[in-house]
């Protein structure tokens, strides 16, 4: 393990914390500050106080962050001489499903303590496929919503080693290969009415993997730190105020951060530096545990709000006080989760090589 890229896992703890603050954010906002920010748009917040709060809420991008990712490691994975389709299927499995269902049972125990009905065993079916990704009429298990993106990873995984084996056989380079298939598979299903733009983060991962180290470098180095923060804070902004539109959001971020995932690789950079910080990369490690937990503690947080809210300190402290106390659950629900269902997988499989 001595082996892995820290700045890589700090960039899992970034996206872990933006996709926390979106489900936190939200679930405060709707229950003190007066309305759910899934239907009040940022202009309709007068407060200043709430607008920071909504574009915090706005972070959906951690996810998408994860994409591409998920995106890097496949196609470092597919890549290799050695590499047996059927295994990496069977890895992969390996991989996901213990941590996802273990999550999965810990949110159905819990759901008669947050008041809500244990799912049927269609749904339970339904869900272990990850077709709440794709479907509204299949609710996740209890406060467990965001395995909808478990579709995209598990779709990412099954097609893209076939696009990397179709390009060699055929003699087509690997870059052309994976936009072409890139903007196939994001853009395709939507003739179907499937919207699946956002395969278009996993396949910029994948262009990373497939970039030779010099050119990973050669982009690092065309961009300084600042200015990847200044487009960051930019595009996330602009679609927070609604300046940009999704599709428009989707190109400017996956290009954002196809920079990053290069200064992350290349590791010499403040910003690579700045990843590798030690909580945040042991965060990254537990993040896919964290990622699938963090809503259940937030939830157990906002049950028992009247409880923990300390009325003499104020909106802001009391904020700041119930957030700490949710990632800290989380945290701990994560580290749990790691030790049980995650870490004999580390222990039997060296890190990939970028």
């Amino acid at each position: 393990m001595l082996s892995r890229n820290r700045s890589l896992d700090g960039l899992r703890g970034v996206a872990v914390i933006l996709t926390f603050l979106v489900h936190f954010c939200g679930t405060y906002m709707a229950t003190f500050r007066g309305g759910n920010p899934n239907v009040v748009r940022f202009g309709e917040w007068v407060n200043l106080y709430d607008r920071l709060l909504y574009w915090l809420f706005h972070s959906h991008h951690g996810v998408y962050i994860f994409f591409m990712l998920s995106g890097f490691l496949i196609c470092r994975i597919a890549i290799k001489p050695s590499f047996k389709y059927v295994g990496f299927v069977g890895k992969r499995l390996v991989r996901v499903y213990p941590a996802f269902l273990l999550a999965m049972a810990i949110c159905a125990a819990l759901g008669p303590f947050l008041l809500i009905p244990l799912p049927t065993w269609q749904a339970i079916g339904l869900n272990l496929l990850f077709l709440n990704g794709i479907s509204q009429h299949v609710p996740g298990i209890v406060f467990n919503n965001v395995t909808w993106s478990l579709f995209y990873e598990m779709t990412f995984y099954l097609t893209f080693p076939l696009v990397v084996i179709t390009a060699r056989r055929c003699g087509v380079p690997l870059i052309p290969a994976i936009i072409f298939a890139g903007l196939v598979i994001a853009y395709a299903p939507g003739l179907a009415g499937f919207y699946a733009e956002f395969f278009v983060f996993l396949f910029a991962g994948a262009l990373v993997a497939a970039l030779s180290r010099t050119g990973v470098e050669a982009v690092a180095a065309a961009f300084p730190d600042f200015s990847i923060v200044a487009l960051y804070l930019l595009a996330t902004s602009f679609f927070t105020v609604g300046l940009l539109t999704t599709s428009q959001f989707v190109w400017i971020f996956a290009g954002c951060g196809v920079i990053i995932l290069c200064k992350a690789i290349e590791g010499e950079s403040v910003m690579a530096r700045a990843l590798a910080w030690r909580p945040l990369s042991e965060l990254g490690r537990i993040s896919y545990s964290f990622y699938l937990l963090h809503s259940v503690a937030i939830s157990m947080v906002f049950k028992t709000w009247w409880l923990l809210y300390i009325h003499r300190v104020g909106a802001v402290a009391n904020a700041i006080y119930l957030g700490t106390l949710a990632f800290i659950c989380s945290a701990l629900l994560a580290w749990f989760s790691y030790q049980v269902a995650e870490r004999f997988y580390f222990k039997n499989h060296a890190p990939v090589d970028i």
